[in-house]
């Protein structure tokens, strides 16, 4: 990495973060980019691969001091951030995946991400102690919504996807309802919903497997039921069903299985890619803003991948024996980034620009229309 590619980059963030103070926007460029050479997110380990700032010493201690900066507004920048992900990256029917990881029983975070070619960038979180809720659960997923809110497009009406230990909850429908925003949840299969002769049925009973139904109904008898569209599917291979509750009427149902790419995305974060789990640092406050360096660094990650589907001529990192690649978007970014070494500007300038013409096609639920119940 150059000096030059560290000031294109820090120029990036100052213009979508002006919140940000020059010397923040400087340290968040250089442990963004150190992370990407480091494959590892701990300071110690970053600032081996930031020679050209300094002395590896010193520049640990610098972004020791970042990590310990309170003066950092992380909802302002997670705000921020969405902005400038979804108006780079995102389409017009943006998918929101909701669930939390653990570090150990040290640190759990609350996760709102973008779903992104079978990955998922944090676009919003809530680090604390596993022992230490900061609210109840759906007040604290209420507010990381609220955050992503404002950098969502005009006009464009978000999917919130989330799995049973989370939408299973009435609360969290009624949050998303009054955002007019769409849901798609997956319930506990004890879930009771009402047809529309009246009859209430167990979700479970409606189904064996090999077989799917779809109908609409009403959902959560004790809040006085919600209206929604319920779809059951048990396709081979499941040891269970999907048990799934929506109010977008244009679903199938199988949309859920974007789902997925928030676990891929964690575990990308940790063991296949920047170490989060060996960082050592859990502090809340502390992980609050290392995570906002390591999702910098995954979505740029990502770009680069992107970049090497887009234009595999140019950029021959697949080695694909048949025509599907058997790497994910995240692990052909990082090989994109070795094969260009010194040529990071490139990948910087394709995320400035946002690639729309080069990105091939990110599935998504259909055109969704007004928010009805």
């Amino acid at each position: 990495m150059s000096l030059e590619q560290l000031y294109i980059w820090q120029a990036e963030i100052a213009f979508y973060c002006p919140h940000l103070g020059y010397w923040q926007v400087l340290n968040i460029a250089m442990y963004s980019l150190g992370i990407m050479l480091a494959r590892h997110c701990a300071p110690s380990r970053v600032s081996e691969k930031l020679g050209v700032i300094g002395k590896p010493m010193s520049v640990q201690r610098r972004l020791e001091r970042f990590i310990d900066n309170m003066r950092i507004d992380v909802r302002v920048t997670c705000q921020a951030w969405t902005r400038w992900v979804i108006g780079q990256l995102g389409s017009e029917s943006v998918i929101l995946l909701v669930d939390e990881t653990h570090l150990g029983e040290c640190l759990s975070v609350m996760v709102v991400g973008l779903a992104y070619r079978g990955c998922c960038i944090p676009l919003a979180w809530w680090c604390y102690s596993p022992h230490a809720w900061p609210m109840k659960q759906v007040d604290l997923i209420k507010e990381l919504l609220g955050w992503t809110a404002a950098g969502i497009p005009e006009g464009c009406i978000p999917m919130i996807e989330a799995d049973r230990g989370i939408g299973c909850s009435s609360a969290l429908v009624q949050v998303v309802m009054t955002m007019k925003w769409y849901f798609l949840f997956r319930v506990q299969k004890q879930c009771r919903f009402r047809t529309r002769n009246g009859k209430v049925h167990r979700m479970a009973d409606m189904i064996k497997p090999g077989e799917r139904w779809s109908g609409r109904g009403e959902v959560f008898k004790k809040a006085g039921w919600i209206p929604a569209t319920i779809h059951l599917i048990w396709l081979p291979g499941y040891a269970e069903p999907w048990c799934l509750i929506t109010n977008c009427p244009d679903l199938s149902g199988d949309e859920y299985a974007t789902r997925y790419w928030q676990e891929a995305g964690f575990r990308d974060l940790k063991s296949d890619g920047w170490q989060w789990q060996t960082s050592r640092i859990v502090t809340p406050d502390h992980a609050d803003r290392l995570l906002l360096v390591m999702a910098i660094a995954y979505a740029l990650a990502l770009v680069a991948g992107s970049i090497a589907l887009a234009d595999p001529n140019t950029f021959p990192v697949l080695k694909l024996s048949t025509s599907r690649t058997p790497f994910s978007v995240f692990r052909l970014g990082l090989r994109l980034l070795d094969y260009l070494a010194t040529r990071l500007h490139l990948i910087l300038f394709a995320f400035s620009t946002g690639l729309h013409d080069a990105l091939l096609p990110i599935p998504s639920p259909p055109a969704l229309k007004s928010v009805g119940a």
